[in-house]
């Protein structure tokens, strides 16, 4: 081997083991620097940081690494960015589910995912995971003393769950759905009996079933010009095989118009059955009224 080659070898050794206590320095830098601005509560600063020394991981202790990654999760929660707080918790809790900091950190994702829910009015998926993941801490650390916390956490989701049902049911009452609001005004009275008005809450879904008739009458006049349209397109159709789909479309619609009156009847007979129910429990009060008139 010539003597030119040897000594590249060794400025080739040099710089990787120059590179090597670099990236040992950068890290451990990174990481006191990042603890010392969280200390401080300087959270964007440790997020920073502390991200920067999670690069050179493999130039950190396993506990360093933990402590980095429970750190930025709850500077994430306290300086509320909700979103990334639930990415890094969840995180922080799949690889050190049994930690001391794990209980507090389930906490904050309970809260987190209470934060990040939508108002009563959107889609609701957030405010189901945290009832779930609230439950799951209370199953989880039945002793806590964030247990508390978690039950109120609960309440306010149940509560939120219970007006976006509510709103769903206004929307179909107002606007003729009376079939559809009345089984969320049911859901509503089974389910969330502690969040709502029951005496009116129980009123919408009497006067939404004794109004089904309305809707079935609706979808009946719609189907029978949809069978009048099938009736005309059958006697112009060239083929048997044509003629046979069009009357099966014919018998489906007819089949319909018949469901829709079963429904109405059903829905009507429980209405009437129920005033006699609200009057006993709530008196004769201006919904009972309301209901006699809607009954006539």
């Amino acid at each position: 081997m010539s003597k030119l080659l040897v000594l590249l070898l060794l400025f080739m050794v040099g710089c990787a083991k120059m590179t090597e206590e670099k990236r040992e320095k950068l890290a451990l830098e990174a990481y006191s620097q990042g603890m010392a601005a969280y200390t401080r509560k300087d959270y964007k600063e440790a997020i920073s940081r502390l991200s920067e020394a999670l690069k050179y991981l493999e130039n950190l202790t396993p506990q360093e690494i933990k402590s980095a990654k429970y750190t930025i999760a709850e500077s994430y929660y306290l300086s509320k960015d909700y979103i990334n707080a639930v990415i890094y918790l969840e995180d922080f809790l799949f690889y050190y589910p049994e930690s001391p900091e794990s209980e507090r950190a389930y906490f904050m994702l309970v809260d987190s995912y209470m934060k990040v829910a939508p108002d009563a009015y959107r889609d609701q998926s957030y405010t189901l995971k945290a009832i779930d993941k609230a439950k799951d801490f209370l199953t989880k650390y039945p002793n806590s003393p964030y247990g508390d916390k978690v039950m109120e956490l609960i309440d306010q989701a149940q509560s939120k769950l219970a007006k976006h049902e509510y709103l769903i049911g206004r929307f179909y009452e107002d606007f003729g759905y009376y079939y559809s609001a009345s089984l969320r005004y049911k859901n509503l009275l089974i389910n969330y009996p502690e969040q709502i008005s029951e005496a009116e809450v129980f009123y919408r879904y009497i006067k939404s079933l004794l109004l089904v008739k309305k809707q079935a009458k609706k979808q009946e006049d719609k189907y029978k010009k949809w069978i009048e349209d099938a009736e005309k397109e059958k006697g112009s159709a060239k083929s048997e095989e044509d003629k046979r789909a069009i009357q099966k479309r014919i018998d489906f619609l007819k089949a319909e118009i018949e469901r829709w009156k079963n429904i109405a009847e059903e829905s009507y007979k429980e209405g009437s059955r129920l005033i006699d129910v609200y009057r006993e429990t709530y008196g004769e009060n201006n919904y009972y009224r309301m209901l006699k008139e809607y009954a006539k």
